[in-house]
């Protein structure tokens, strides 16, 4: 009997582990910042998601795409590739498309 609950208890793990497979809103912020220069120091304030829609890539891959909105950040500033940007600096952004694909090396 208790093997049973067990494998019961395994299987229901399972099936809620793989039916919540979607990017996080880390993987969301990632894929926002790439577009921004000094990525690597920017970060994504008030990400909104207005809309979620499951894609497909060109290879079959399954995805996500959505429609976000937000801003970036430069908290203490850029002066990356010859820029000028302030510490604090913020630039808004709506209905930014971003598609994440699951890939062996996570969502990209």
């Amino acid at each position: 009997m208790a093997k049973r609950l067990l494998v019961a208890c395994l299987i229901t793990f399972l099936f809620i582990c793989s039916c919540n497979n979607k990017p996080s809103s880390a993987d969301i912020e990632k894929k926002v910042l790439l577009e921004y220069t000094c990525a690597e120091t920017a970060k994504v304030n008030s990400l909104q998601i207005v809309k979620t829609s499951p894609t497909t890539s060109i290879f079959g891959l399954k995805g996500y795409q959505y429609l976000v909105s937000g801003e970036v950040v430069w908290p203490s500033g850029c002066t990356e590739y010859g820029t000028s940007v302030p510490a604090g600096y913020k630039e808004s952004f709506e209905n930014k498309m971003v598609v994440l694909i699951k890939s062996d090396e996570g969502w990209q």
